[in-house]
């Protein structure tokens, strides 16, 4: 009797073991759900404000003596970053990155081309090839934001990207 006895203790042992530890496992997983949902809830740097500004330009076509340009329509966005004041701790923006860009609609006329702000003190942004943002587009954090070096204040600053509509129109006047 006494050896079913111990049998039977360790078999609820068991059982009970088990039973902490599937606990434990769904609490883990609805934590990790609930992370996944709803995110962090007090991030240290906070996105305060996004602005775009739309322009439409004409970009002058070399080689001729009439006037011909390719008009391009431009959409200018200004992300600006900034410390979250409820966050207490100290952090620092090491870089941030704008990537997996998707253009859900294509224009009806002419081409998204999306650009970086140009490292020439005459422009904001160039059309050269150089400038063209194909996978990412990477802020370094520094201790001020400097658009045209692509830096960003550590402690937060703005950021700028264009998408440029090119070839809405060909323009051409004797």
């Amino acid at each position: 009797m006494e050896d079913f006895n111990l049998k039977l203790r360790k078999v609820i042992y068991f059982f009970i073991a088990v039973f902490i530890i599937a606990l434990i496992a769904v609490i883990i997983f609805l934590l990790m759900l609930k992370y996944e949902v709803e995110g962090e809830g007090n991030m240290p740097f906070e996105l305060t404000q996004i602005v775009t500004v739309s322009t439409a330009q004409g970009i002058d076509i070399e080689g001729n003596d009439a006037w011909n340009f390719n008009l391009v329509q431009n959409n200018d966005m200004y992300i600006h970053i900034a410390k979250n004041i409820k966050y207490k701790e100290t952090e620092i923006i090491k870089n941030i990155t704008i990537d997996n860009i998707e253009i859900e609609n294509a224009p009806a006329k002419g081409n998204i081309v999306i650009y970086r702000p140009s490292s020439s003190r005459d422009a904001n942004y160039e059309y050269e090839d150089e400038y063209i943002v194909n996978d990412s587009l990477k802020y370094e954090g520094k201790e001020e934001t400097n658009i045209k070096e692509l830096a960003v204040a550590n402690q937060g600053g703005v950021i700028a990207i264009r998408f440029c509509n090119k070839d809405l129109r060909n323009i051409f006047l004797k």
